[in-house]
């Protein structure tokens, strides 16, 4: 009983276990009430990719490789070694999407009880501790500021978990040259989170030299570094199925953002000694703030005794410093941020790999724990020195820094004080043991709650409510058969497609193609380098990327159920049937959507997208597929200033600039025009038209849209309205001072044009036969006037298109979309999707393995035979 409920190592798990749990509840997230444990990324992203994971496992296998749930279509190895790789991720094929935050809730509290498990493992095995003492310094790893600020990125976790095996492991091969156990949790590591492996392999690196110094090794330091370097060749060689590819898809995005290299500090390494006070953590610091490594008192304490014990080697305590001093530089000098981050600057998240910081402390101050050692009147008086200095330093940068406030401040002055006078006075070494592991206990809690208390989290009801609207999608359209996208009028997030497992138009990763940002901004939509939003979409757009129906807001007074999940405004639904409804929303059909592929003319693949101007792309680029170059689909259209309040004189619309008279009150603008068909208006709107801070009033609704920042995006304001004055209101805060009115110019459609040149794309479709993720077979008619295959599929390294049985090159049309040439003729096509580099790194990781298997048998054939011939008389 006691190995398991109160033993030293028990306690490792249970104490983290205990504060995470409690601290829940206190908060009352789900299931323990009415708020939830998302966060940020946690409830914008990850739990979607959570519900992926299911959809994988238990209903869709090819998703693992490829999903038209992620934007138009996206490959996902990569997102699987970066997402989605933790055994704790089983858990969630028993939630469904109204309980997943509950799921996640409990995820959370065992990864980092887990990970006091692995540390107590490590001390005990590695550094010898024993008894209660495991307990006293293992706690402070799952509950260090990093663990603690990091544990809405699950995604990280599990690597870190790793983390105190695989050093054990390597201890344990210096001092008996076998290198099976690190190789398998080496693997383990790899497979985890590639990002974080990167981080802890340049951590091994600075750890190796202190390891050398604590073993007797078995071998010379020559062959124990060559056993490591084949023990790391062997890991990375039998993960290549997993890397190589996910090396692959970094290449078509985060690598090609390049980061400016210099000498210089990323932020002022002086201020590090605050991120030691309780709560050092809050949602500025998660943006743009520095390294989080907070462990308790007695850590810190017990560093004096490793640098003054004779026993430990100089070279140990020299390595440990070099490593220490390293990791602390890499918070802040920016070439080793760079490097620990693998090239790229973080975006949100600072020092991701501060974790290893507070192990390094926790390991040193577990080598010179001692405890019937006293500590010097030197050490005593260097550490009050300390304490108070950095508590009257922090009371004066109080109104500098966000996350420091009293409380935090005494909870660190008597945290400090407390272990230094039990350390001090306590002589029973017991009683000492007992008085330091609650100290730090609450001294960890109270950093939890302080921590955690910075950060506003997701209520259960507003939850509940995006994911009901979202998960009815697939359930209302189940009857219709076809290949559709959804788009998405009401969402709840840029990953919506995962949770309710439909094919959508938005996705949000950190692995996205630079090529999918760059379609989307040409097409007029939202787009960064980790983001795309179909929040944009016209009749051209929704019809040639085959989106047959839109989730939108419905039109009675539900619909205020609904408002905080607005995405888009699209008048040109407002006057279409619903298919289905429910409280706050309706799904719309789009009868001129086009099917996932189709005949063409071949004018398409001498399309060329024109920067800034991306109705005139759509325009031109329909105009193309039906080889009618010379048709006139896009006008621009007279835009007339009505009325405008606290602004000065504008002397022209487009190109215009804004500027307020009196900065303390609230300015207007209003514009107005009377649509002369009744085709859909648009606004075009400049990159350089900041919309932060201005509101935007189509005839009296509220317009939900976004800056395009870099590229012009395209706002759907009035359709059907023939002869009706239309107004449009710009209401700028008193904060905004001025505003460039960038490329801010109105143009209509020809919808007539438009319908006829969509009729006449949808009279050849592709007859889907079959599909799933990865694969399309059907057949086709072409014709002389339209030879070119044309899909909604975006063009990307792993697409193989096949034609009557022969595989046939693929062409990209509009710089995004796959096409397939062809001649006139009935046509049988496939298209599968490989992620590229997979089947060679799956031979290079099976053969290697086989190989090594072999010989690894043979050998052990061999001393088994040697044996036995010995034993003979």
């Amino acid at each position: 009983m006691k190995k398991f409920g109160y033993g030293p190592l028990a306690l490792s798990f249970w104490i983290p276990f205990a504060s995470l749990l409690l601290y829940f509840v206190y908060r009352h997230m789900a299931p323990f009430g009415s708020s939830t444990i998302l966060t940020v990324d946690l409830g914008q992203q990850y739990l979607d990719y959570f519900a992926q994971f299911k959809t994988t496992i238990l209903h869709d296998p090819s998703s693992f490789f490829y999903s038209f749930s992620s934007g138009l279509g996206g490959d996902m190895i990569g997102e699987w070694s970066y997402y989605l790789m933790s055994p704790f991720n089983l858990f969630f094929l028993l939630a469904d999407a109204q309980s997943l935050p509950a799921w996640i809730l409990l995820v959370t509290i065992l990864k980092l009880a887990t990970a006091g498990l692995t540390m107590g493992l490590f001390l005990k095995n590695s550094y010898h501790l024993k008894g209660y003492a495991i307990t006293l310094f293992a706690i402070n790893y799952p509950l260090s500021a990093w663990f603690v600020a990091n544990a809405l990125n699950l995604l990280w976790l599990d690597t870190a978990i790793l983390l105190p095996l695989l050093l054990c492991t390597l201890h344990r091969l210096l001092k008996t040259g076998k290198t099976w156990p690190f190789i398998i949790v080496l693997i383990a590591t790899i497979l985890s989170n590639y990002y974080i492996a990167w981080m802890i392999a340049l951590f091994l690196v600075l750890y190796l030299p202190i390891a050398y110094q604590q073993e007797d090794v078995a071998l010379s330091p020559i062959k124990s570094l060559i056993k490591i370097c084949l023990a790391g060749v062997t890991a990375i060689v039998a993960t290549a199925w997993l890397w190589l590819p996910t090396l692959d898809q970094l290449t078509l995005g985060k690598t090609t953002h390049s980061a400016n290299w210099t000498l210089g500090f990323e932020n002022n390494p002086a201020t590090l000694f605050f991120k030691l006070i309780p709560g050092s953590f809050d949602f500025s610091q998660m943006q743009t703030g520095q390294a989080n490594f907070l462990v308790a008192p007695v850590v810190l304490f017990f560093l004096w005794p490793f640098f003054t014990k004779k026993s430990i080697r100089l070279s140990e305590k020299v390595a440990s410093l070099f490593a220490l001093i390293v990791l602390l530089l890499a918070t802040c000098w920016i070439p080793l941020v760079l490097l620990f981050h693998g090239g790229q600057y973080p975006v949100w998240y600072p020092a991701r790999f501060s974790f290893l910081i507070s192990l390094l402390l926790i390991v040193m101050a577990a080598r010179g724990y001692d405890s019937d050692q006293a500590l010097s009147n030197l050490a005593r008086g260097f550490y009050l020195l300390a304490t108070l200095t950095i508590t009257v330093l922090g009371s004066f940068f109080m109104n500098q820094l966000s996350y420091l406030n009293k409380p935090e401040l005494f909870t660190f002055l008597f945290g400090y004080l407390l272990t230094l006078l039990t350390l001090i006075f306590v002589t029973k070494k017991q009683i000492k043991q007992f008085l330091l592991l609650l100290i730090t206990a609450v001294f960890l809690m109270a950093n939890l709650a302080l921590t955690l208390n910075h950060l506003s989290y997701l209520t259960n009801a507003e939850y509940q409510k995006g994911a009901k609207q979202v998960t009815m999608v697939n359930r209302h359209l189940d009857k219709d058969h076809s290949w559709y996208r959804v788009a998405e009028g009401i969402g709840r997030t840029y990953n919506d497609g995962f949770l309710g497992y439909f094919k959508a138009g938005s996705h949000f990763s950190s692995l996205l193609p630079a090529s999918s940002s760059a379609f989307f901004r040409n097409m007029g939509q939202i787009a960064g380098d980790s983001k795309i939003s179909y929040s944009n979409g016209t009749i051209i757009t929704d019809s040639l990327l085959s989106f047959k129906y839109y989730l939108d807001q419905s039109q009675d007074a539900s619909a205020d159920r609904t408002q905080s999940l607005k995405r888009s405004f699209r008048p040109d639904y407002l006057q279409s049937a619903s298919q289905s409804s429910g409280n706050g929303w309706r799904l719309v059909k789009n009868e001129r959507a086009l099917p996932v592929a189709y005949a063409a003319s071949k004018e398409a693949l001498s399309f060329k997208n024109q920067k800034r101007y991306p109705l005139q792309n759509q325009a031109n680029l329909l105009k193309s597929l039906v080889g009618q170059s010379n048709q006139q689909i896009l006008t621009q259209q007279p835009l007339e200033v009505s009325g405008s309040y606290n602004i000065q004189k504008l002397g022209q619309i487009t190109g215009g600039s804004i500027v307020q008279i009196d900065h303390k009150q609230p300015s207007t603008l209003v514009l107005t025009f009377t649509p002369q068909t009744d085709g859909a208006y648009y606004l075009n709107l400049g990159g350089a038209f900041d919309l932060s801070g201005v509101t935007i009033i189509a005839n009296g609704q509220r317009v939900t849209q976004q800056t395009g920042h870099d590229h012009s995006v395209a706002l759907n304001v009035a359709n059907n309205a023939k002869g009706q004055k239309q107004l449009l209101t710009f209401v700028f805060d008193k904060s905004v001072s001025n505003r460039y009115l960038d490329d801010l110019a109105l143009y209509a459609l020809d919808q007539d044009l438009v319908n006829q040149d969509l009729n006449e794309l949808q009279q050849h479709p592709l007859n889907v036969e079959k599909s799933n993720s990865r694969y399309l077979r059907g057949t086709i008619q072409t014709t002389k006037a339209q030879p070119l295959i044309m899909t909604s599929i975006p063009s990307a390294p792993g697409w193989v298109a096949k034609v009557d049985g022969r595989v046939v090159p693929t062409k990209t049309v509009a710089g995004g979309l796959i096409a397939i040439p062809t001649t006139a003729g009935q046509h049988q096509i496939t298209l599968s999707y490989m992620p590229p580099l997979f089947l060679p790194g799956l031979i290079l990781s099976a053969t290697f393995i086989t190989v090594v298997a072999v010989v690894a048998l043979f050998s052990g054939y061999k001393v088994r035979f040697s044996l036995a011939r010995n034993r003979r008389p």
